[in-house]
């Protein structure tokens, strides 16, 4: 891939009226945020991009915010999922497209563990605030993947 942008789900309520985790809807700056951002992206965006998201209702809504704008097809993906690891997201992430550009909605810490292991960070994982993104680029030498960043923007900015 050329582009893989890494997007953590906007501002949640604290509970959901169900008390399963994966119901909590944003809040109203929550919604605010993913509009935002969705709109910066909207801007930046190349075309031919993949927009893979988590199944929990918050990153749903977040994905939405950029639907909205243009009609982007918001796949699910398990691999994001709250009960999700690191090794799963990268696996699924290695079979997609590398020509194309990526978007990946979902959940600390996981967003996180998955930035620092592309990078080669040697901390343990990278802080993605609420609603914020991580934009790497992907260069292929020799065969080996190596990324870098190239924005990391969140909403208030």
């Amino acid at each position: 891939m050329a582009n893989l942008i890494i997007w953590r789900h906007a501002e949640a309520e604290a509970q959901s009226e169900s008390g399963h985790d994966r119901d909590r809807v944003l809040t109203k700056r929550g919604r605010k945020d993913a509009g935002r951002i969705a709109k910066w992206l909207y801007k930046h965006l190349p075309e031919h991009t993949e927009l893979l998201c988590s199944p929990a209702r918050r990153c749903l809504q977040t994905a939405d915010a950029l639907h909205d704008l243009n009609q982007m097809e918001i796949k699910i993906a398990d691999c994001l999922s709250l009960d999700s690891h690191v090794g799963r997201m990268t696996q699924e992430i290695d079979n997609q497209d590398d020509t194309q550009t990526i978007i990946l909605v979902g959940h600390q810490p996981n967003l996180g563990l998955f930035i620092a292991k592309l990078l080669g960070f040697h901390q343990s994982a990278c802080v993605v605030k609420k609603g914020a993104i991580w934009w790497l680029k992907q260069r292929k030498l020799d065969g080996v993947s190596h990324y870098y960043i190239e924005a990391v923007k969140q909403p208030g900015f």
